[in-house]
């Protein structure tokens, strides 16, 4: 029988990355409106159904965390956390149940997964079917259902997962960049990619990346689907926000077919040794990711006021943020949620001593 071509997206996604170490987590934080807040018994309970037929994980590290307030957890100091608490990263991910003392009706979801195995919108779905699942005590994952749905084979992707390095490597706590965030009115695609072009011309970029998930629609909460589309200088500068997409929609349709003729665990590995091969020759890369309009799954179908999505952060992994690290280079994110595009962007890392002071109030209480 063949493989169908998400699991392929999937096989490809491991066999890019060979091993996993710490540098390679992705820290996400989902921020909830509730009645009450969820303790982390629920938690436990909850996660169980995220391990039923999962041929990814059998378990996580889950904690709890507590802080005065939401601005003690700011976005710089998801990966301090990751890197100071998270010391079973090689052997599962980590969720935490966050918790604030000037906020009791709001609660966060933070995670840390290792990005080969799943990508940055599966953590968002991840942390909605948590909260759903929270709310309705209920398996809201139905991670059985959805690979079959794709005609995903769970027991042959055993043989894709990258080995973790289980030592630290160090040096990974520090950030290659900083972040500015803002809130705006949230925009159509074609605008968006016009403010796109602008900040690519004025960093002085050669290439964009725009990181499309290749898996939207289906309801999966699982796997690295993420496509990394280049669009050369040449065509940004003679290109509109719409022709922009169109371009990327093609590259997009280029690389899917390709896939059509790898099949192999050889043809796998060399297909995936060359896709990072790519990555890490293009020069200068402005990365775009955007995960558009996500307000259907806020949360407000179910039990409203039990838990509603107000606010998602996230950053790539530190094997990404390294690329968008040059002069020349960057990362501009943003997510709609209602009617509120919360928007980041990167730029040059703040100096230790600003760092220090910054992140004094983000210690863990």
């Amino acid at each position: 029988m063949p493989i169908s071509i998400a699991d392929k997206v999937l096989r490809l996604s491991m066999t890019t990355y060979p091993f996993i170490n710490e540098a390679q987590f992705f820290p996400a934080l989902s921020t909830y409106t509730v009645d009450r807040v969820f303790d982390i018994t629920e938690f436990g309970q909850a996660l169980t159904h995220f391990f039923r037929g999962n041929p990814f994980f059998a378990k996580c590290e889950l904690i709890e965390l507590t802080f005065d307030s939401p601005e003690d957890f700011p976005l710089p100091a998801f990966q301090g956390l990751l890197s100071d608490r998270y010391e079973s990263f090689s052997d599962s991910f980590l969720v935490a149940s966050v918790t604030y003392r000037s906020e009791p009706h709001t609660q966060g979801i933070f995670t840390c997964v290792p990005f080969p195995l799943q990508d940055g919108y599966k953590c968002f779905r991840f942390h909605q079917a948590l909260m759903k699942t929270l709310k309705t005590g209920q398996d809201e994952f139905l991670i059985a259902r959805g690979l079959a749905e794709l005609g995903i084979r769970p027991d042959e992707l055993a043989e894709y997962l990258p080995p973790v390095e289980t030592s630290r490597t160090g040096g990974v706590s520090e950030l290659p960049v900083g972040f500015v965030e803002s809130c705006g009115t949230p925009t159509r695609i074609g605008p968006y990619l016009d403010r796109m072009k602008t900040e690519f011309l004025e960093r002085d970029s050669e290439n964009m990346f725009v990181l499309k998930n290749s898996l939207y629609s289906p309801d999966l909460p699982l796997g690295n689907s993420l496509l990394f589309l280049p669009v050369p200088r040449s065509v940004v500068e003679r290109s509109t926000g719409i022709q922009i997409r169109d371009y990327y929609h093609a590259e997009e349709k280029k690389q899917i077919d390709e896939l059509s003729d790898v099949n192999s665990h050889d043809e796998f590995i060399e297909a995936g040794e060359a896709r990072i091969g790519k990555m890490i020759a293009t020069p200068n890369v402005f990365c775009v990711n955007n995960y558009g309009n996500v307000s259907a799954h806020d949360g407000s179908d179910i039990d409203a006021s039990h838990g509603t999505l107000t606010k998602y952060q996230w950053h790539m992994p530190m094997l990404v943020l390294g690329i968008a690290a040059g002069e020349r280079a960057g990362l501009s994110f943003t997510i709609t949620i209602r009617d509120k595009a919360f928007n980041f962007r990167t730029v040059p890392p703040v100096s230790r001593h600003e760092a220090t002071e910054g992140s004094v109030g983000a210690r863990r209480a």
